[in-house]
């Protein structure tokens, strides 16, 4: 009857890393991408690229835009050199998303592989984790996911060319429209939204005077100006740090100016040293 009445231990629920909110948005973000590999694809066909350049450009590549950005140029009758050189411009802009990942990834041969994954939406979702564990397996999970999606995607685009019409479609304005989504959290910050603004008037302006893809790239001017800002602010601190220690030199060696120009002081050092040697006597 014991047996009957006896209590079950209950094991204690294991918390997950990621919430389910970030497998929603990984799914969402990965539709998309879907979308525009199709859309890749289909131009690439048109352009007269075989199915294994389209492939090898969007494994290796694994941009996005730097993909878009060669086959126009190739298409538009420009030299291959051109064409890599306007896609690695382009893909530039990872510098900065290398910046932003960098303080959670791990510090061993994991990064050198993961590196390769780092792109915007792979930054974005990241955002969403609430401490660096967090944001390593999300980082993760939607890298593999456009790792896996966004080439084949680009088969399915590259063998349905002649049927799909890339630009009726207007594929490609799901991919700011999804990033928007993802960081407009990180907009309630003043100087984030200062920053944000400033680089979207650079590139909407820049975006017709320049080669597809260059205004976007062009923008993240904006962080040489912030890194100047710290650096002079850095240097302002440091400065007012030593002129800080040395008026506080100063201000000692005056204060022990004056005490031994107290009246008797010479005498207190006297007697401190003869107490002292009387002490070491009877040690």
């Amino acid at each position: 009857m014991g047996s009957l009445f006896r209590t079950i231990e209950r094991k204690p629920r294991v918390e997950r890393v990621l919430p389910g909110s970030t497998y929603r948005a990984v799914a969402i973000v990965t539709i998309t991408i879907i979308a525009v590999a199709l859309s890749y694809g289909a131009i690439s066909a048109v352009s007269g690229f075989a199915w294994w350049q389209t492939l090898l450009l969007a494994m290796f590549a694994l941009g996005g835009a730097a993909e878009f950005t060669f086959v126009g140029v190739i298409a538009a009758g420009g030299a291959p050199i051109l064409a890599v050189l306007a896609g690695l411009l382009v893909n530039s802009r990872n510098f900065a998303f290398g910046v932003a990942v960098g303080p959670f990834f791990p510090q061993d041969w994991r990064a050198l592989i993961a590196s390769h994954w780092i792109n915007d939406e792979s930054t974005a979702i990241s955002r969403t984790g609430h401490n660096d564990r967090a944001k390593w397996h999300a980082f993760l999970l939607m890298g593999a996911a456009i790792a896996i999606m966004w080439p084949g995607g680009a088969m399915v685009g590259q063998w349905l060319g002649n049927v799909i019409n890339a630009d009726l479609l207007g594929l490609d304005a799901a991919f700011p429209i999804i990033l928007f989504c993802l960081i407009r959290g990180d907009l309630k910050n003043k100087v984030t939204l200062s920053l944000t603004v400033i680089g979207i008037l650079i590139a909407v302006g820049l975006t017709p005077l320049l080669p597809l893809g260059l205004g976007a790239v062009t923008s993240l001017s904006v962080f040489v100006f912030v890194a100047a800002g710290w650096a002079v602010r850095s240097f302002i601190r440091r400065r007012s740090g030593d002129n800080g220690a040395e008026q506080h030199g100063v201000d000692q060696c005056s204060a022990d100016q004056g005490d031994a120009e107290l009246p008797g002081a010479e005498q207190r050092s006297d007697d401190r040293t003869q107490s002292a040697t009387r002490g070491e006597g009877h040690r």
